[in-house]
This record gives structure tokens, C-alpha cells and sequence, in this order.
């Protein structure tokens, strides 16, 4: 598996949309910071231009971050049905659980290699051009960012699994909106009816993520399970869907034949 990895790695970071992608979503970031540096220059009672206001929009637009999460991993998987690409590392002998479980772990490591760069990026010019709210708000930041992390890995799981088993990137794309984003949605108009569809969208990732609530008097995310301090649930929630569509994922592909 290692070997398959370092092939990955050599194939994706030779990509050109491997830089452009983390260099649009920083420059998008970093671009809203110089605007609102711009605008309090020329409105001296503009309240907006603090880290606090920018730190905010970060963690408040989570659920976007988890919606590139899919377009991330169908980037880094590439066109192997297309281009044939998984039919020859299987006659290479490469074998199929190293190829699935080898090309999840390179769009994780890429993802967090990703979200590092962007989040370091936004965050230092944030401090760099903007006023000063204080450290309360970076660690409401990272507090968040621990407990919507294994959220963000639901969906590269999910959208790993179904390129693997659908041989078209659209109609794949498709299932794991499907899944990831219209299902919840489902559960949560049938949640106002059913009482069992209202317990089962408490544990889809969408629903953990989109009602990510924040205490700004104690600098606490508030959790849909556990309170605020139940990141422990989040985390044994998202591992064990992360499981399950793993596994689902990689005995269909075992079974699936590669043209």
C-alpha cells in the first residue's frame, strides 16, 4: 500500500488544480480580509473589520467546507474509469483493499493538508490587517474545527466509497450529494412527523454540522449531542459511519469487475 501512496502523491501533486484549488479558496479568504481593511480605512466607524467578525466567517461557513469535501476527493481520485488508470494498477498487482483504503488515505492527508494551508493563510492576514479581538475567538475556532474534522472525513469517505463504485464522476458526485446533503434534508421534513427520522438526522454529518451552534459568552460550540463538550460523541458517531461506508464501499468495489 505504501508504494500505491507514494504513487498517488507523485500523480496528484504534479496536478496543476492541486495548487490552484487551495490557491483560489486562500485567495478568496485572504481577499475578504484586505476588502474589509479597505473599507475601514475609508469608514473610520466601520465595526466589522476585527478578527472577531472574520475568525466568525470562517467557522460559520463550515458546512460549505464540507460540501468542497466532496469536490476535493473526486479531484484527487481523478478520471481512473476514464482513463482506465485502476484496470492497470490491478494488473500490476496492486491489490484492490490497498488501491480503495490507499486512495482514501491520500485525499484525507490532502484535505487536511488543504484546510491547514487555507485556514493559516486566512488567520494570519486576518491578525495581520484587522483589529485585534483577542484570542477568545482563535480558540472558539479550533474548538470548532475539532469537532466538525471527523464531519469533514464523513464525506470523504462517503464520496470515496461511491467513485469507487460508480464508474461515472457525475452520476458518483451526484449519490453523494444524495446522501450527504438531500437525505438529511429528507429526515429532517419527515423529523416533524416521525419521531424516528427526528432521532436519525441528529447523526447524519450534515445535520451535526449545519446546527453547529456557538456560545459567545463562554466561547463553547454547541453540540447537537453531548452538549458542549461532546466532541467525544461526534467523534464515535462520524468514526462509526466512517466505518460503514468504508466497508460497504470496498466489498462492492471487490465484487464490481474494472473495465
Amino acid at each position: 500500500m505504501i508504494s500505491y501512496i507514494k504513487s498517488e502523491y507523485f500523480r496528484i501533486f504534479r496536478n496543476k488544480w492541486t495548487y490552484l484549488f487551495i490557491l483560489l479558496c486562500s485567495g478568496l479568504l485572504v481577499s475578504s480580509n484586505v476588502v474589509l481593511t479597505m473599507v475601514k480605512a475609508s469608514e473610520k466607524n466601520f465595526p466589522y473589520a476585527t478578527t472577531k467578525f472574520a475568525l466568525s466567517m470562517f467557522y460559520s461557513n463550515f458546512p460549505i467546507v464540507f460540501i468542497l469535501c466532496i469536490a476535493i476527493t473526486a479531484m484527487v481520485f481523478g478520471n481512473e474509469h476514464t482513463n482506465h488508470t485502476m484496470k492497470n494498477s490491478v494488473s500490476y498487482g496492486i491489490s484492490r483493499g490497498d488501491i480503495f483504503f490507499g486512495k482514501l488515505i491520500v485525499e484525507v492527508v490532502y484535505s487536511i493538508l488543504a484546510f491547514v494551508i487555507i485556514g493559516a493563510l486566512d488567520i494570519g492576514f486576518a491578525y495581520l490587517l484587522l483589529e485585534n479581538s483577542g484570542t477568545d475567538y482563535m480558540l472558539l475556532l479550533l474548538k470548532a474545527c475539532a469537532a466538525a474534522f471527523p464531519l469533514f472525513l464523513a464525506a470523504i469517505a462517503v464520496t470515496n466509497s461511491f467513485l469507487f463504485t460508480i464508474e461515472s464522476t457525475g452520476a458518483s458526485n451526484a449519490a453523494s450529494v444524495g446522501l450527504l446533503l438531500a437525505f438529511p434534508l429528507v429526515c429532517n421534513m419527515l423529523g416533524m412527523k416521525f419521531t424516528f427520522f427526528m432521532e436519525l438526522a441528529k447523526l447524519l454529518p450534515w445535520n451535526m454540522i449545519y446546527y453547529l451552534g456557538f456560545d459567545m459568552e463562554k466561547f463553547q460550540p454547541i453540540l447537537l449531542w453531548g452538549g458542549r463538550n461532546g466532541y467525544g460523541y461526534y467523534w464515535l458517531i462520524a468514526c462509526v459511519e466512517i466505518i460503514i461506508v468504508s466497508v460497504i464501499g470496498f466489498v462492492l468495489f471487490k465484487k464490481k469487475e474494472i473495465k
